[in-house]
Formats: structure tokens, sequence, C-alpha cells
């Protein structure tokens, strides 16, 4: 390779690095309760993970590709399903026409077809929701992050 070409790579390189650690400072600027997993994750190079007794817990990765996967478990549904319905609006989920605070017990799922993103949310017993994001632009994650935290944290 022309050594030109390879300088030029070595600094994208690093500003794709430096990028990828912004997410993670963003994702946890948003969601003070995850924490940053050592290497190896089992996943992502850059996941985080969170348990917090009766609100859930879950990972965020951020990827190589600079997109971002949520999986959240064991939620308390109402601030969860308020906070979706009042983030997104009522109407996007399949079969939830009337949002997730207004769905019962079953599986909703949204698929951003402009960016490539997916969404699932469950609702399962006992009024706990479980939620994914795949492949999400990292502001979107962030975004949602920084929802759920208000809606369980409310700080």
């Amino acid at each position: 390779m022309q050594l030109e070409a390879e300088l030029a790579l070595d600094e994208w390189e690093h500003a794709f690095r430096t990028q990828q650690e912004a997410a993670v400072s963003a994702a946890t600027a948003a969601f003070p309760p995850l924490q940053r997993m050592p290497y190896p994750t089992g996943c992502c190079d850059l996941r985080m993970n969170w348990e917090q007794d009766g609100l859930g817990e879950g990972t965020v990765c951020v990827d190589d590709q600079a997109r971002g996967t949520l999986e959240f478990r064991g939620m308390p549904k109402q601030p969860v399903a308020d906070a979706l319905d009042t983030l997104m609006g009522k109407g996007w989920f399949d079969h939830a026409p009337d949002g997730i605070a207004a769905a019962g017990a079953g599986t909703y799922y949204w698929c951003d077809e402009d960016f490539g993103g997916e969404w699932e949310v469950k609702v399962v017993e006992g009024d706990l929701v479980d939620m994914s994001m795949d492949f999400m632009r990292i502001p979107d994650v962030i975004g949602v992050l920084d929802t759920l935290h208000t809606a369980l944290i409310g700080e």
C-alpha cells in the first residue's frame, strides 16, 4: 500500500475509534447505570451492561459499523411504555395501534426502513417489558436511553 494511503487509513481508523468511544460516553451519560464491560465482552468490543432491582437489566453494544444494539429486560411496563409512546408516538408498532402503554401481553415490532433499525417490545406477565433495538443509529440509541433513564429513575 502506498505510504499516503496507509497514513490516511490510519487517520481514518483513529477517528473511527474516537467516534466509537464518544458513543460509549454518550450512552453512559444518557443512562448512568450502564457500566462498560471489560474485553472480551462476548459480543461487540464496546459493550455496556446494567442491572437494578425492580427496574430491570440489559446491555448496550456499539458495533464496528457505528451502530448500536440495546437489549433490556424486566422493566416495569407503565413508565417504559409511556416513555416509548411519548418518544415515538402511537401506532408505530405492529398490532399496537394505541401504543405500547395500551397494549396487552404480546410482542410488538417496528422496522425503521430508512436506516435499517429494528425494534421489538415484549409485554410480558407481571406488567414487565423487554425491549430490543438492533442496528440503530447512535443518536437514536442515545435518545432512547435518555428517555428510558428519565422514565425509570426520574432524574
